[in-house]
């Protein structure tokens, strides 16, 4: 089923400092894209079998999969080493990952997937291996459209993101928006078994959220079963490698732990 989205709207360019009318562009409900966030640190002996896994599945889902690196779990996991240059521990990865936990830290690697609570687990977060409730969940169609249009200036590092959700039927859970900015391919020291690897390689690291970080509320909005958009600023702290980073939205349920499945995810780059 396709919604097409005809109303255009005034876009300020940063850089032209010119009016532009921008058409959003038809938008699609398409296939379910999965949204995977795995709980990792670079103290944690068996995280690259878990990033390793996940970069497998992705040569074959394509874009259908979207990851999201949590530095979130047992502190001495994510402590960064005394030689490391970057500290992926932050405020809105906390809460994230506290927000997803039912039972208590599950350690890592582990990930959650859609925040689908399988049958015969209760924990949100599953330990490996991952390729069948990812691939289970890729067979399940989505039941709303999401559309992400940016704009990111490079002088001032200034990126607006858009994002589009066009409901498919009419939603009576609480429903959120969360959008994150990633980056990836971030060379910095990283445990793998007995071996410290300093230039290791670190995938989908979650930088920060635009939206509060257990997401906005848009009950209202999509209770009406109507498309709408919410947009979103932030600039880039200079150490972000922006060719490297990634926009990933999502639109999911608030209930209680068994109900905070995602509805469907996207992901967009910024270069």
């Amino acid at each position: 089923m396709k919604y097409l989205f005809l109303a255009s709207f005034a876009l300020f360019s940063l850089v032209s400092c010119e009016e532009k009318s921008v058409v959003i562009p038809q938008l699609e409900i398409g296939e379910r894209k999965i949204l995977v966030e795995e709980l990792t640190g670079v103290r944690c002996l068996n995280c690259p079998n878990g990033a390793a896994q996940l970069q497998e599945l992705a040569e074959t889902l394509g874009d259908k999969l979207i990851v999201v690196g949590l530095h979130a779990t047992f502190p001495t996991l994510i402590e960064p080493y005394a030689e490391s240059k970057y500290d992926f521990r932050t405020p809105d990865g906390r809460a994230i990952a506290d927000y997803i936990y039912v039972n208590g830290d599950p350690g890592a690697p582990a990930a959650s997937i859609d925040r689908e609570m399988l049958a015969n687990h209760t924990e949100i977060f599953i330990n490996m291996p991952w390729k069948g409730a990812i691939n289970a969940r890729a067979a399940v169609s989505p039941n709303l459209g999401l559309f992400l249009d940016k704009t990111y200036n490079a002088s001032t590092r200034s990126l607006d993101v858009k994002v589009s959700v066009s409901p498919d039927e009419i939603l009576k859970d609480e429903i959120r928006l969360s959008v994150y900015i990633t980056e990836d391919s971030i060379v910095d020291v990283q445990q793998k078994g007995t071996v410290r690897v300093y230039d290791y390689v670190h995938r989908h690291v979650f930088r920060d959220a635009l939206s509060a970080p257990t997401g906005d509320n848009i009950t209202a909005e999509i209770g009406t079963r109507e498309a709408f958009s919410k947009t979103y600023n932030v600039t880039l702290p200079a150490e972000w490698n922006a060719d490297h980073c990634s926009v990933v939205a999502f639109v999911h349920k608030h209930g209680d732990f068994s109900n905070r499945q995602v509805l469907q995810a996207e992901e967009v780059h910024l270069k």
